[in-house]
């Protein structure tokens, strides 16, 4: 793949527009030094140098676009009776922050919370704050609400299912009925939800947990036989080793990580979807759209924590993958 050909589409990012539809949340770290073990207990003490609140979930799939230059529509769940809770309300905060359009839904007892507790780059513990819910019809029916009104605004529909609650067969029902291409970012208990999707991004574990075959399997037999089982492309995210694309119809794609060094994933997922969408919607084909993703995923794994990536930032790491490449 010439790489420095896709570093003009890059610059597309801004005319595309998209609606991403999930679970949010709002991710809290704790980050801070461990210089001895507690007295009352065998446990470490966290000496705290900082914390901070960021964006999480499908609120990060969104703030992941918008960095890229394009547009995004959040509509999400969150916590509160006739207002937002107190984490609601900082997750709203951060996505108008993030330049994110957010739909907030009251339908949980409490928004979406997960704390992360850091000594320096390594994470020692993750608390979360989170409770099942069962959507009510009204919930349902201000859902379908905000869905009509956007989905005729956006070029591409992104789901990111964390499996809390938003998504399920009535909201997946619509927004394959819209005609829009829609990805997804998968988990493997809702997998009989997802034929017919136009794209999911699953990594090699929830792959094997949706397909769940006999014995071993290569990569590209595991992408294609998923997509076949739901009528679907699949683009198999494989942490260090990489990435497989599997259309429907055409060979196996892998491609190597790009990562020279991994300090974090987290969020890393959100980055590989939302690159991948804001690239076809910006006119790329699929196979062009992964070399791009898996660019971006390169960059975010060597941060601490969720991160996003900027257009220069993707531009310059093409530059170098191709200044690479023409030196072998």
């Amino acid at each position: 793949m010439p790489y420095q050909s896709l570093i003009p589409v890059v610059d597309k990012f801004a005319a595309a527009r998209a609606l991403v539809v999930g679970d949010a949340m709002l991710d809290h770290y704790v980050v801070g030094k461990v210089e001895r073990i507690s007295p009352e207990a065998p446990v470490p003490i966290l000496r705290v140098c900082e914390e901070f609140d960021r964006v999480g979930g499908a609120a990060n799939v969104a703030a992941n676009i918008t960095e890229l230059g394009a547009r995004a529509v959040l509509v999400a769940l969150a916590g509160g009776r006739e207002t937002l809770d107190a984490t609601g309300d900082a997750l709203r905060q951060r996505c108008e922050i993030r330049r994110v359009q957010a739909d907030l839904i009251l339908a949980l007892d409490h928004t979406v919370r997960k704390s992360r507790m850091l000594a320096g780059p390594q994470q020692m513990l993750r608390v979360d704050w989170e409770a099942p819910v069962a959507l009510t019809a009204a919930t349902r029916a201000r859902r379908a609400e905000l869905l009509a009104r956007h989905l005729p605004d956006c070029d591409i529909v992104l789901v990111s299912d964390y499996a809390k609650g938003m998504v399920d067969a009535e909201l997946l029902a619509q927004l394959y009925a819209s005609g829009k291409p829609v990805v997804i970012d998968p988990r493997p208990q809702h997998c009989s939800l997802y034929r017919g999707a136009t794209m999911l991004t699953p990594n090699r574990k929830e792959a094997l947990a949706m397909l769940n075959p006999d014995g071993e399997i290569t990569d590209e037999d595991l992408g294609q036989r998923l997509g076949e089982k739901l009528n679907a492309n699949i683009l198999l995210t494989l942490s260090e080793n990489g990435m497989c694309l599997c259309e429907r119809g055409m060979t196996p794609l892998k491609i190597p990580t790009r990562a020279r060094e991994v300090f974090d994933v987290t969020g890393a997922g959100d980055t590989v979807a939302a690159t991948l969408a804001a690239a076809f919607a910006a006119g790329c084909s699929w196979r062009e759209a992964t070399y791009l993703a898996n660019a971006a995923a390169g960059i975010v794994v060597g941060h601490v924590g969720a991160a996003a990536v900027a257009p220069a930032q993707l531009q310059a790491a093409m530059l170098k993958v191709e200044s690479s490449a023409l030196k072998i």
